[in-house]
């Protein structure tokens, strides 16, 4: 096409044979590209000039891109100026629309976030970020009279709406949520509360940061909000049970009878029962015990060995990662004993009651221990979480006078801290299964309603 310099004197002058259309180089422009995006039509014979400007629409079916003339007016109606200037606004507005973060939705950046973010972490840390996602946020309505959330053009989201989002995740509240390993299937669960809303604001956070950080946004809304100003604040859990309420638990989940082969049928299934009163014994973290399969663990040596996958590991370590091999005290060999009796021909130790051939769910002994509270079977001074089973081995060894190091690792974590830590890698198994059957002995005398006293092994 055509471009001139228009000036006024200039269109005043157009008398063209045929229908001609022009564009406008813009005023100042010296470069034949350089456009402000105006364009007249010229009738024969100068009888009518119209401005237009061309406009990129993107159709909503397809995704692709079609240009199409939008009219602006007649000229002189329409001056010259005006005529530059609506031009000058809508390619400002079109270029802004069509740029890569015009129509993508909150949905769109968290699916990005997912792609290229929570791809790089291990599986359960990935599944629970993208599940508070999921079911906190994309659904959310910070304002009732427009969409969801994860709708929302990414661009339009401004910090009042994650503040809104970030409050509704507050409030404690029922919810149906699909059933661990039950597809199809829904259940009615409670969520919400102060954990959740802090983890929510740092997944959108997380999901902004990476959307500016790829260049699909220009700033982020989330920058400006902080978890303190919520009153979230992290705080470290120190709960543990004390003797007794060591032997309440105990009582609670009748291990003795359990162990004895006496126990009766209830609700809450022996295996999981069972699976508790392990995690007392034997302080690994839940997912190493919940995936473990039998051929992992050899009762002649009293070892098991929990693979590299189910550790906690930070991704960019696990390919030089070892197993971990856990001593196992005598009590935690009866109790597997047990779980063989009643995983059959299963090859998982905490087999599904209702399916063998499947692992009981991730959040099984969660829920377990607070059906135990809820239901008055187990009553304590506070709350109890599987957590604070480790929490109670480590705060037993302490006063058994167990080494530092050897607790530490018996717990998973590094043994030594600091240099000492990066060159001294021993698993220290021997010390370890010391340690492991003098913590078991101490809560088989609490078990037994032998002593409700630990005696340490020193002097302090």
């Amino acid at each position: 096409m055509k471009a001139e310099n228009f000036t006024t004197e200039w269109l005043a002058n157009q008398k063209p044979a045929r229908r001609t259309e022009i564009a406008d180089r813009g005023e100042g422009s010296r470069r034949v590209n350089d456009r402000s995006g105006l364009v007249v039509r010229i009738g024969p014979g100068g009888a009518s000039k119209v401005f237009f400007r061309w406009e990129d629409a993107r159709d909503p079916a397809t995704g692709k891109v079609r240009r199409r003339r939008v009219r602006i007016g007649a000229w002189p109606t329409v001056s010259l100026a005006d005529a530059r200037k609506a031009a000058l606004q809508a390619r400002t507005l079109d270029r802004a629309e069509n740029s890569p973060s015009a129509d993508l939705t909150v949905k769109q950046i968290a699916e990005a976030y997912r792609r290229d973010a929570l791809s790089h972490r291990k599986h359960r840390s990935a599944a629970w970020s993208w599940g508070i996602i999921e079911t906190h946020v994309l659904p959310a309505k910070p304002n009732a009279r427009r969409a969801p959330f994860g709708e929302w053009s990414a661009r339009s989201v401004r910090a009042p709406d994650i503040g809104a989002v970030v409050r509704a995740a507050l409030v404690r509240r029922m919810m149906e949520l699909s059933s661990e390993g039950m597809p199809g299937k829904t259940i009615v669960r409670a969520v919400g509360g102060p954990a959740v809303a802090r983890a929510v604001l740092g997944e959108i956070k997380a999901i902004f940061v990476h959307a500016c950080a790829t260049g699909t946004l220009e700033a982020t809304p989330a920058a400006v909000l902080h978890a303190r100003a919520f009153g979230l604040r992290k705080s470290e859990r120190a709960r543990f049970l004390n003797a007794e309420e060591i032997g309440a638990l105990f009582a609670a989940l009748d291990v003795t009878a359990l162990l004895d082969g006496t126990a009766k049928d209830r609700k809450l299934s022996k295996t999981v029962r069972l699976g508790i009163a392990f995690q007392l014994y034997v302080p690994t973290r839940t997912h190493s015990i919940i995936g473990a399969r039998w051929d992992e663990i050899d009762e002649k040596a009293k070892r098991w060995t929990v693979p590299v996958h189910r550790l906690k590991l930070r991704k960019e370590d696990a390919a030089e990662a070892r197993p971990f091999v856990v001593p196992l005290p005598g009590t935690a060999l009866a109790i597997l004993e047990r779980l063989r009796t009643e995983a059959g021909k299963s090859p998982w130790v905490l087999a599904s009651p209702k399916d063998p051939e499947k692992h009981i769910g991730e959040k099984v002994l969660v829920r377990a221990l607070s059906r135990l509270q809820d239901g008055k079977r187990l009553a304590l001074r506070e709350g109890l979480t599987v957590h604070d089973l480790r929490r109670t081995w480590r705060s037993l060894a302490m006063d058994l006078g167990i080494d530092h190091a050897v607790a530490r690792l018996s717990l998973g974590h590094a043994g030594l801290e600091g240099v000492e830590g990066v060159y001294g890698r021993s698993q220290m198994v021997e010390q370890r299964a010391q340690a492991a059957e003098l913590v078991a002995a101490a809560l088989d005398r609490i078990r037994l309603g032998e002593a409700a006293q630990v005696v340490p092994l020193r002097e302090r």
